[in-house]
């Protein structure tokens, strides 16, 4: 990997990322039914608005991947994260994991995807597969329905173009998402493994090692949080520090996961095209 990056040259870059909005999720899982009554989702009315107002007050414009479910059944709050400044990036229709779809599924979830971008006139850049995994789709098929980049799991601390369509592919490890420290049966994605949840705190500990060793490989990684799992005020306040932190250290250049993409793309002598293969996590 390149040791420099952003206007600065930083050692690594860093992202802070949101998923997941709305019933969405609750609907793929089968947890409620698809025509339970939706529209006030306790992700919409109470951690989406304490997240809003804590990034400004951080002054970070983060990238939240949201389910294009909710485009049309929460379109006040997808308009009030693009007012605010932050990248909307795409999770699927509803949250369909891409690693056990179809194509016939996938070709379905991004048709009424387009479809609702051109009803609100919010056109995400970047997708990030449900579940991070592409299975056997190709990143050739975001590339064609016009994403221009792709947030992937399972390759940590770099950052690669894929194969046919050279899309920059911004990585995560499964130990950068919020639930292996926050969510029982989650726990054992953190490094080492762990039986129990640890809190904020030990959310923190864990991120700051993530950077550390982004850092010193010279790449770059997305930092993950559930916007649902977000449902108190020290976990909020968890995120908060943690950008703090991430701004105040100079190795680091902390920016939107669309900003790292584009520099990617300008860079290309820096990042030789490189195949992608997925890595579920060890369970």
């Amino acid at each position: 990997m390149a040791g420099e990056w952003g206007p600065d040259g930083a050692d690594c870059a860093v992202a802070v990322t949101f998923d997941h909005l709305g019933e969405a999720a609750e609907i793929q899982l089968g947890s409620i039914a698809p025509d339970a009554p939706v529209g006030h989702h306790h992700s919409v009315t109470r951690e989406l608005p304490a997240l809003l107002a804590m990034l400004d007050e951080h002054s970070y414009s983060a990238t939240f991947f949201v389910e294009a479910w909710n485009f049309r059944n929460y379109p006040d709050a997808v308009r009030a994260i693009a007012e605010a400044g932050h990248e909307v990036g795409w999770h699927g229709w509803l949250h369909e994991p891409w690693h056990r779809s179809s194509a016939a599924e996938i070709a379905e979830s991004l048709r009424l995807s387009l479809d609702v971008f051109g009803e609100l006139g919010v056109r995400p850049r970047g997708a990030r597969p449900p579940a991070g995994l592409l299975g056997p789709h190709s990143v050739d098929v975001l590339a064609e329905h016009g994403f221009d980049y792709v947030s992937i799991a399972g390759t940590a601390f770099g950052t690669t173009l894929g194969s046919a369509a050279r899309l920059p592919l911004l990585p995560y490890p499964w130990h950068a998402v919020d639930g292996a420290y926050y969510v029982p049966g989650f726990t054992r994605l953190r490094q080492p493994p762990g039986e129990e949840p640890v809190g904020p705190a030990g959310l923190l500990e864990g991120y700051a090692a993530i950077v550390d060793d982004t850092a010193a490989a010279g790449g770059c990684v997305g930092l993950i949080f559930h916007v649902p799992w977000q449902d108190s005020p020290d976990r909020v306040a968890a995120i908060g520090t943690l950008v703090d932190r991430l701004a105040a250290d100079e190795r680091v250049w902390l920016a939107r996961a669309d900003e790292i993409a584009d520099w990617v793309r300008d860079h290309p002598a820096d990042f030789p095209e490189t195949a992608h293969t997925d890595r579920a996590p060890a369970w």
